[in-house]
């Protein structure tokens, strides 16, 4: 494995330099621009030893770095058992820094300590037992005296049920002895000892794109978010099969696990991979396209070493990254407006798992919130929204003072005996029946009423298929977004529309939008697979 690692950089290296020189354009842009979209690339400690560690290994990545638009690169301090040699990582910050780059640590908390049991994740690891902590320390330290931030891969969790654990936990449930664990490892082998070698460093936590299973691996998005100095989001997502595919694999659960982390604490960025056979290029450029409407100021690309084999992924990427900045500058400063969309932090899923994620391709306009806001124009509540002992009072006086509502039929089953609540006219059940995938077999006609009634407080009426995606910006801005693989015709009524122009569409070179006004009517024919961001008056 390392000789071919070797033969990619010797080719690399000529390839680049006869490249680089037309890559200056993009990465000038790019440095202009980082202020509203920064692209970066995380380097693995393998990829420091194997890639990193030489001089023609440096140039190879400066060089790749300046061809594709990155201006950022995280060097991984410690993963998966490796610590890269503090020289190495040295050598290789003060090369990028020499360049015009920023560079920051990154750790991956992975096969060190005691390897946790009974979970069926190789490298997650038990942090009850005392050596792990031990050593989950010394990572910090080492990372904390080379860097001034450092962001933590979405490794670092536990499901460990071994003996001890077991012990330690008593009468907790497993999430409950797995987030207070956590949390505990967060603030007394983490940033305590990281800030001791290094009173500057911020330790950024990452969470993975499988929101609705935090909880159950000792992610505590309540509590964590205060400890740490800044969140980082996972934003990848696949080729969504609709027979096997996990809901956090389809395009909407980046942009969900966004601007849901976002109202939990402060979000940097997003993160995604290249995903192999599993992600074609269009689901590749959706990650960026969802994680940039997400407010994301930040993209990282994993990994460096990944993403050498992953050339037309790259190629597609750099030429949309000047319509991505430009979708940045838009997004940035809006405030989002919409449908109220609940889910708590530490929610139970029961048989909806991932419906959030689903509830986004029926064409509505959410705005995902942690907690619940009873002065919402309009809401929707799946069965998570039953993790606060107050809902039942709270939806009851929405209902009555005219809140249109839409619940899940799992909320709805566990709300039986409520007759004040399931009969009121202004609530309407979404029959989900434990399937939330099946939502996106929903027709145009029966999604109608659904949008008709959750967007007319806001004074308006959007037609469209299902897997079309709605977004509302500040006063001035919507989004849409066609997942689909055919074109689609819709029709956005707003309660008052004038100068009508298309502000962009992505792909900007074979996407088309194809815009008519008519009242207050604005009609759209989009391509597949193609955004368009309007700005009217």
């Amino acid at each position: 494995m390392r000789k071919l690692l070797m033969i990619a950089i010797a080719a690399m290296v000529v390839f680049t330099s006869i490249t680089c020189v037309y890559s200056q354009p993009l990465w000038n842009m790019a440095k202009d621009d980082k202020a509203a979209l920064t692209l970066s690339v995380w380097c693995t400690a393998q990829n420091v030893r194997d890639l990193l560690s030489t001089t023609a290994g440096l140039d190879s990545a400066v060089n790749w770095s300046k061809k594709y638009g990155v201006t950022k690169l995280y060097l991984e301090a410690f993963g998966r058992g490796l610590y890269a040699e503090r020289k190495t990582l040295v050598d290789a910050k003060n090369r990028f820094l020499k360049e015009g780059f920023e560079v920051q640590g990154g750790v991956t908390t992975s096969q060190f300590g005691k390897n946790g049991v009974g979970n069926g994740w190789k490298g997650a690891q038990c942090y009850t037992d005392k050596g792990t902590q031990e050593e989950l320390q010394r990572i910090f330290e080492y990372a904390a005296s080379m860097f001034d931030e450092i962001i933590i891969d979405d490794w670092y969790f536990t499901t460990c049920q071994c003996d001890e654990c077991t012990a330690a936990r008593g009468n907790q449930t497993w999430p409950e002895y797995y987030g207070d664990l956590m949390v505990k490892m967060s603030r007394e082998r983490v940033m305590k000892p990281a800030h001791a070698v290094n009173p500057n460093v911020k330790v950024i936590i990452k969470f993975p794109q499988w929101n609705d299973q935090f909880h159950m691996r000792g992610y505590e998005v309540v509590r964590e978010p205060e400890v740490f100095d800044g969140i980082w989001v996972g934003t990848e997502d696949r080729n969504f099969d609709y027979d096997t595919g996990p809901g956090y694999e389809i395009g909407y659960n980046a942009y969900f696990n966004m601007r849901w982390l976002e109202s939990l604490g402060s979000v940097g960025g997003g993160w995604f991979d290249a995903g192999g056979s599993r992600t074609t290029v269009n689901t590749y450029l959706e990650q960026a396209r969802h994680t940039v409407l997400g407010d994301g100021r930040n993209m990282i690309l994993w990994c460096y070493g990944g993403y050498l084999e992953a050339v037309p992924k790259m190629e597609a990427l750099s030429k949309e990254l000047p319509g991505l900045i430009k979708l940045a500058k838009i997004v940035r400063g809006q405030p989002i407006r919409g449908v109220h969309l609940l889910k708590p932090g530490n929610s139970e899923p029961f048989e909806e798992e991932w419906v959030c994620s689903f509830l986004g391709n029926l064409g509505l306009p959410f705005m995902p919130a942690n907690e619940i806001d009873e002065q919402a124009a309009s809401a929707v509540f799946p069965v998570q929204a039953l993790k606060d002992p107050g809902f039942p009072g709270i939806l009851q006086r929405m209902l009555d003072k005219g809140t249109p509502v839409v619940i899940t039929d799992g909320l709805a089953k566990r709300l039986a005996g409520q007759e004040a609540v399931l009969s009121n006219k202004n609530l309407t059940v979404l029959k989900v029946q434990g399937s939330p995938k099946a939502l996106l077999k929903l027709t145009r006609e029966q999604l109608k009423p659904i949008r008709d009634k959750l967007l007319a407080p806001l004074g308006m009426k959007f037609d469209a298929p299902n897997k079309v995606e709605l977004y509302l910006f500040g006063n001035n801005y919507f989004v849409v977004e066609n997942i689909n693989d055919e074109a689609v015709d819709v029709t956005l009524d707003l309660p008052h529309v004038s100068n009508v122009r298309k502000a962009l569409t992505l792909p900007e070179d074979g996407g088309n939008a194809e815009l008519s006004e008519s009242g207050n009517s604005v009609r759209i024919r989009l391509s597949p697979r193609t955004l368009v961001a309007v700005e009217y008056q």
